[in-house]
């Protein structure tokens, strides 16, 4: 059996194991340069007891087919883990000759996702840098989404402090609002993340 279909099997069985129980789903979006970081949040909120799945960012039209609902995954909590600047996502840059036709090639920010993204009722946990300061929050909090990003330049270890400590709390049963306060409470840096909702 290769690698590839026993991973698989094995997502299969964590999916199906989460519908029968209350446990909560995570899908990380793995941006390029942050993959450590994401890689160590699947590994602690997996050690928590949440079913994670990690869908790997190669273009900037993969944000796109998540954020419009073209992807079909089942999660309660979206972490967009990725590197920000001026308050907008910073996207893989492609040969000239690789991009789709009409794909975006800026960063991505309100102005770019504006009226497209479809996704509803889920918590949004955006890890890059300002993205908390322009008005992304606007696009990703208008369809009830909870949506939370530093509104600077973070250190990536506080970054990666304050996602633990926010699913650990939530692990225990404390509603978000609660959790996210003790979360970005830990210190300076941890105080950049801010709550839209």
């Amino acid at each position: 059996m290769s690698k590839v279909l026993f991973y698989d099997i094995i997502d299969l069985i964590k999916w199906i194991w989460a519908e029968v129980t209350d446990m909560k789903r995570v899908l990380i979006l793995n941006g390029g340069g942050a993959a450590l970081e994401n890689i160590a949040i699947r590994s602690v909120l997996e050690y928590f007891g949440y079913i994670v799945t990690m869908y790997n960012i190669g273009r900037p039209q993969d944000y796109f087919d998540v954020f419009g609902g073209k992807q079909n995954f089942n999660y309660d909590y979206l972490i967009i883990g990725c590197h920000g600047d001026d308050g907008k996502i910073i996207v893989p840059i492609l040969g000239e000759n690789v991009y789709y036709p009409n794909e975006c090639r800026n960063n991505i920010g309100y102005e770019e996702l504006r009226g497209l993204v479809k996704i509803k009722d889920k918590t949004v946990i955006c890890t890059g840098c300002t993205t908390g300061a322009g008005e992304l929050c606007k696009e990703f909090n208008r369809n009830n989404n909870t949506f939370v990003a530093p509104t600077d330049y973070i250190e990536a270890n506080s970054s990666l402090l304050f996602i633990v400590n926010l699913f650990y709390h939530l692990s225990k049963g404390s509603n978000f609002k609660d959790s996210f306060a003790r979360a970005s409470s830990i210190d300076t840096e941890t105080e950049l993340y801010a709550l839209y909702s």
